[in-house]
């Protein structure tokens, strides 16, 4: 069950990802999520996450924390049988009607919490645990996350997330003297929530959302992988690279895909994004 010490916080972030789903699942930061291009085909995944994950064929995968489906979707249309799960009813909504768009039947799309979800699906059932694209951030447990992910797989089955990192969710843009720069601005040590009130979105900043809340945590390598040892997972591979899914400061990226950025030239790289992948070991 989800901590009661946390209650008001998620629920703050229910009600703003219920809000933003539509407004994404409608086009809003085309740039983003490029809906329309989805819908003809396109691909969301990174090349190298179906590289390091491998064949998903006639696989079980489930995707936690799926929003609006879109990831989710893009593993079904590569073989694997889907499964997705988000707190937001809405979001969970708009993942149903894109797949119906795509006549992709077998898909699975349930609403419940990420601390729920081994209760509310069956145990054991998984082949793969898909998560991550900014997902961590929203949960303020990682020992109950990986206990959830050990819980949902299948003895030998696999954990594979993309991510971003945590330099990155440590490092804003700050005004110098003549110039903007990057710098450490978030203490990554910190165990209580971040919590900003904003408008927009993250794929739409000038989207007519109103005020909401939003209540996040950072995560250090050390608070993930030790949770994942601490439930029986092997660390396969972990891949850090200088791309991101996510453009933070559109001033001072350019993109190198349609759907990642990195850092200009004239800047010094940072680490921008990670893959893990870890296998849970054959007894429990």
């Amino acid at each position: 069950m989800t901590s009661s010490r946390w209650q008001s916080q998620i629920a703050d972030n229910l009600q703003s990802w219920d809000s933003v789903a539509g407004i994404h699942a409608r086009g809003g930061g085309a740039a983003f999520y490029r809906v329309e291009e989805f819908l003809g085909g396109e691909c969301r995944l990174s090349p190298w996450e179906y590289e390091e994950l491998g064949d998903v064929t006639g696989k079980s995968l489930v995707h936690l924390q799926c929003h609006i489906g879109l990831d989710t979707l893009s593993w079904a249309r590569r073989g694997a049988d889907v499964t997705g799960l988000d707190f937001s009813p809405q979001a969970i909504h708009e993942a149903k009607l894109f797949a119906g768009k795509l006549g992709i039947q077998d898909a699975h799309f349930v609403v419940a919490n990420l601390a729920d979800a081994a209760d509310v699906l069956e145990h054991d059932a998984f082949d793969i645990v898909y998560t991550g694209r900014g997902a961590l951030c929203w949960l303020p447990d990682m020992n109950q996350w990986a206990s959830v992910c050990s819980r949902l797989l299948k003895p030998g089955g696999v954990l594979y997330m993309e991510e971003l990192h945590p330099v990155l969710s440590s490092v804003d843009v700050v005004s110098g003297d003549s110039d903007k720069i990057l710098q450490f601005v978030y203490n990554p040590f910190q165990s209580e929530p971040f919590s900003e009130e904003s408008s927009g979105t993250y794929a739409d900043p000038d989207a007519e959302t109103g005020l909401h809340i939003n209540h996040s945590w950072e995560h250090s390598f050390a608070d993930i992988i030790n949770a994942l040892i601490s439930q029986g997972f092997r660390l396969d591979l972990l891949n850090e690279r200088e791309e991101s899914f996510f453009a933070p400061w559109p001033e001072l990226m350019e993109p190198v895909s349609s759907h990642h950025w990195k850092l200009k030239p004239e800047l010094v790289p940072i680490p921008m994004s990670y893959t893990l992948k870890a296998t849970l070991g054959p007894v429990k």
